[in-house]
């Protein structure tokens, strides 16, 4: 099977295949009920800064919220690029 792999800045990397949604913190931080979601992602220790506190975008997989430093513009290129293919 082939899988595509997304890498998120540090050492964190998810499969595409996990991915429900990659969000601009920009467009995310002016929601209250994305915030909200976000709260409840911490409060329930699914929420993984990778971003050190500078987040760029948000991607939601099916088992945790990531903060990334990396655009989503960015991470969406990254997710449709081969070069990220790997055998699994």
């Amino acid at each position: 099977m082939i899988c595509l792999f997304v890498h998120l800045g540090k050492n964190a990397v998810v499969q595409s295949d996990r991915v429900v949604a990659i969000i601009d913190w920009n467009t995310l931080k002016k929601s209250d009920i994305n915030r909200t979601y976000l709260d409840k992602a911490q409060r329930d220790e699914r929420l993984r800064d990778v971003s050190e506190g500078r987040p760029h975008s948000v991607v939601i997989t099916f088992d945790d919220v990531y903060l990334s430093t990396i655009s989503s513009t960015t991470l969406r290129k990254r997710a449709e690029n081969p070069h990220y293919l790997a055998w699994e």
